[in-house]
């Protein structure tokens, strides 16, 4: 919820149920004194033009744990990932107003290669719902 996302918990457990048991996706956790504090989700991606490389599904640390090198770990984690499972390359998404999200994967090593926009089409009314989950509500 910190980012905005508003997702039911027994969604939230049914997809990750889903996805940990798959060999193309992880799903990494820190923890502090047995309390997470962040995650990282990455899944290998192949397209036709691009061939395979990973890319990171989210990323969220505690807002009450941040520049503590929590997601620094979380990222250096999940390219070890990607670079045992063949990828050459890891990509992600950052919307536009995150600016304080584009510093920290710049200082990462991460750079900006386009500016392009998102799409969608729902194809019925669970398509319609599901939509409202991929614009978070941001909040002053």
């Amino acid at each position: 919820m910190q980012l905005g996302y508003e997702v039911a918990p027994a969604l939230v457990a049914e997809r990750l149920e889903r996805m940990t048991a798959r060999g193309d996706q992880q799903f990494l956790v820190a923890d502090v004194d047995g309390g997470v504090v962040g995650w990282v989700h990455v899944a290998v991606m192949e397209f036709i033009e691009t061939g395979a490389f990973a890319v990171i599904g989210g990323l969220v640390v505690d807002r009450r744990h941040r520049k503590k090198g929590i997601g620094r770990l979380l990222m250096t984690e999940a390219e070890a990932w990607a670079r045992g499972h063949g990828c050459p390359i890891v990509r992600l998404s950052s919307s536009a107003f995150r600016t304080e999200s584009h510093r920290f994967y710049q200082h990462l090593g991460y750079a900006n290669i386009k500016t392009q926009y998102s799409f969608v089409k729902p194809l019925d009314r669970a398509g319609e719902d599901a939509i409202r989950g991929l614009v978070p509500r941001v909040h002053p």
